[in-house]
């Protein structure tokens, strides 16, 4: 019996010493045919800004508008306009791997002479750790820059936040390891007068560090806070970088391979229940599929091609989508929902996704069927992209609707947008992934014929313009009002408010002034 025990424990160590020689093999193989010739890997140069709209291809009856550029503006990832159509802008240069050194900060961007160009910048805060999003609120901005949620205000005008707060902390502190990609994906104006986010890969337990009484709250994605409170709730959705909301309120969000999902309830209507396992409640929409094929017009990158290869020759773990370099959604990001008024009408509500690996941005119309809904391609726009660069080094990352009632365009304009850990070693070493951080881009679409409308100034407006401004035909403007009676928390505001509630012609008026009166705590039974 011991013989027999013996014998089967000597094969077992024979097959695990073929095993070990058989992976090493492998390993030694693959580690031959992946040597790179750096000459196979020719770099394309970038395009100065003064030629950048040269490269661009633009759905007929729109022009593109370059608004900002380096060296006034550096790796722009996210932006938010303020009451007065100032844009605070976050700059990421920390970004792929440079986050200990704390190089990223928000600029605030100012058009003086009203011309729709930006022309003045001043840095407001700095020294931060992969910033990615922002929101302006109460005079001063949110900014979320893992692990913390801060809250910046310039309170002596000079343009520079003198006041910095972590009023939220935690993100990622459950997550293990951090990476660029993994950060907070977005904030947002919802109607319920909450800021919404995206978290995607830096999941943790979030806590108050100014309130020690308040309950921590398990974050693993979406979710809401009450910028007076800084109440934070947990909500459904898998999120990653690019959410907006259509003008009734529905949320719209993408991940790096799910071009545009929507949620079809929100959490707090299955946690009712504890015993009953609801379905999730984020869905993609897309009629062609959550990676649908893209229409570039730029080349390809060859180390993009050789990578590739290596997948399908199974030298190199990852997708090759059928031996495809590109083509197909692999960075989605930057949804927005088009609410202006500068467009024609026939655009309100078409969603709008970036790829940044594509060189383009992509246009979903969006048609709703009830508690569902379904967002396919244009009909002239089946084969052909809404916006496309051959520019490779066209990055677009974020969008952003605007107080002129267009539609604004971050490009981080980077040689690579791809995180070096996602790029084999034999190839990345002959890649430079900070090349271009020193510069960046903003865009906005504007239609054919349009006139730079005159600078808002909703700092200035009285209650009773406030609530007119919830009729405002551009979303911008609505949200806006909505946000600054939220801030004022003024109850004079409530007669203006039933009044519109009650004779509006505008649906979105009315619906705004319902979440208006119950943000005053004024929203009764007769509303």
């Amino acid at each position: 019996m011991l013989a027999s025990r013996a014998s089967r424990l000597a094969a077992a160590l024979v097959l695990l010493a073929l095993l070990v020689s058989l992976c090493w093999s492998s390993r030694l193989r693959a580690a031959e045919q992946r040597v790179v010739d750096p000459k196979a890997l020719p770099k394309f140069p970038p395009v100065a800004p003064r030629d950048a709209l040269k490269t661009f291809q633009l759905k007929k009856g729109f022009r593109l508008e370059l608004v900002a550029a380096e060296p006034l503006v550096i790796d722009p990832i996210a932006l938010a306009f303020d009451e007065d159509g100032r844009l605070f802008v976050v700059e990421m240069n920390d970004y792929p791997e440079r986050d200990e050194q704390h190089l990223g900060q928000i600029k605030r961007l100012e058009d003086t002479d009203g011309d729709g160009r930006f022309d003045k910048a001043t840095v407001f805060a700095k020294s931060l750790r992969w910033p990615s999003a922002i929101f302006c609120y109460g005079g001063g901005v949110f900014v979320g820059a893992a692990p913390d949620l801060l809250y910046y205000k310039d309170t002596n005008a000079d343009g520079v936040a003198d006041q910095k707060q972590i009023v939220l902390t935690g993100w990622g502190n459950r997550a293990g390891t951090h990476n660029a990609e993994g950060v907070f994906g977005s904030l947002a104006w919802g109607l319920d007068n909450q800021i919404h986010g995206l978290t995607s890969a830096d999941s943790g337990v979030i806590t108050n560090p100014r309130n020690p009484a308040a309950k921590p709250v398990t974050l693993g994605g979406n979710f809401a806070f009450d910028p007076r409170t800084m109440t934070l709730i947990a909500q459904a959705g898998e999120g990653q970088y690019g959410m907006g909301f259509n003008d009734d309120g529905r949320q719209f969000l993408c991940r790096q391979h799910r071009h545009i999902m929507t949620q079809l309830f929100d959490r707090r209507y299955a946690e009712r229940n504890p015993y009953y396992t609801m379905p999730n409640p984020t869905v993609d929409i897309p009629v062609d599929g959550p990676k649908a094929a893209l229409y570039r017009i730029s080349p390809e990158e060859p180390w993009r091609v050789l990578r590739t290869r290596w997948r399908v020759e199974g030298l190199e773990n990852g997708i090759e989508a059928g031996g495809r370099a590109s083509g197909y959604f692999s960075a989605a990001c930057g949804l927005s929902i088009y609410r202006g008024n500068a467009w024609p009408r026939e655009y309100v509500g078409d969603a709008f996704v970036a790829d940044p690996a594509e060189n383009i941005v992509h246009r979903k119309k969006v048609v709703h069927l009830g508690p569902i809904a379904r967002a396919e391609r244009p009909a002239d726009e089946k084969t052909v992209e809404f916006l496309a660069s051959k520019d490779t080094w066209f990055r677009p990352v974020q969008m952003a609707n605007a107080p002129d009632g267009t539609l604004y365009i971050a490009d981080m304009y980077r040689q690579i947008i791809e995180a070096p850990s996602t790029i084999p070693e034999e190839i990345v070493k002959h890649l430079d992934p900070y090349m271009g951080n020193d510069m960046g881009r903003i865009y906005r679409v504007v239609p054919e014929g349009f006139k730079q409308p005159p600078l808002p100034r909703l700092s200035r407006a009285s209650l009773e313009e406030l609530v007119a401004t919830l009729e405002h035909p551009n979303g911008w403007h609505r949200d806006t009002a909505a946000r600054l009676l939220y801030e004022r928390n003024d109850r004079a505001a409530v007669p203006a408010l039933a009044t519109l509630l009650a004779q509006s012609k505008s649906s979105l008026g009315r619906l705004h002034a319902l979440y208006a009166l119950k943000g005053l705590g004024a929203l009764e039974e007769r509303h």
